[in-house]
């Protein structure tokens, strides 16, 4: 659960913050200076935090639990790994996303902000290579079923109506 900012904990403060940023056009850490010498206790970060979580609308919210409901309808009979994909392209999106509304990285160092990504790509890395390799698989055992059907049927251990029966199920008939 991402942390609550300081900001959202005073009444009123935000709307003070989203006419700083918005119509005074400050900065994150021009709006967090300002109200420091006010007294307040907040940091860019959290007034980063603030705006973020203000500025997502009604429609963006509706528009992603949409989203989210497609998404669970399409993998909730899939195999593990489709939802390993899935969630990853959606770490990786969010992580993105995120980058474009952040003035600094604040407490999240450059070295820290590299490993993150580094990770979705070799998660998204591997999820690829098992993907291939099933493929690879798969197809040598399609390979390997289509064979064994030609030499059954051609010593007649069973008949070519089975084999043609057994290759429509395999999606083996061309």
């Amino acid at each position: 659960m991402a942390r609550k900012s300081n900001i959202e904990k005073i009444a009123g403060l935000i709307d003070i913050v989203l006419e700083m940023h918005d119509k005074q056009n400050l900065t994150n850490q021009e709006i967090a200076k300002e109200l420091q010498s006010q007294g307040y206790e907040v940091s860019t970060s959290s007034v980063q935090r603030a705006i973020r979580k203000r500025k997502l609308s009604d429609k963006e919210f509706k528009q992603k639990l949409e989203n989210t409901k497609v998404f669970v309808e399409a993998t909730k009979d899939t195999p593990g790994l489709q939802f390993a994909k899935a969630s990853n392209d959606m770490l990786m999106s969010l992580v993105l996303e995120e980058l474009q509304y952040m003035e600094d990285l604040g407490e999240l160092s450059a070295t820290e902000l590299v490993g993150i990504v580094s990770k979705l790509t070799k998660a998204q890395t591997n999820i690829a290579n098992v993907n291939l390799k099933y493929e690879e698989g798969y197809k040598a055992g399609l390979f390997k079923a289509e064979e064994t059907l030609e030499g059954m049927e051609s010593t007649g251990a069973i008949s070519e109506d089975l084999a043609k029966e057994i290759r429509k199920a395999m999606g083996l008939d061309a």
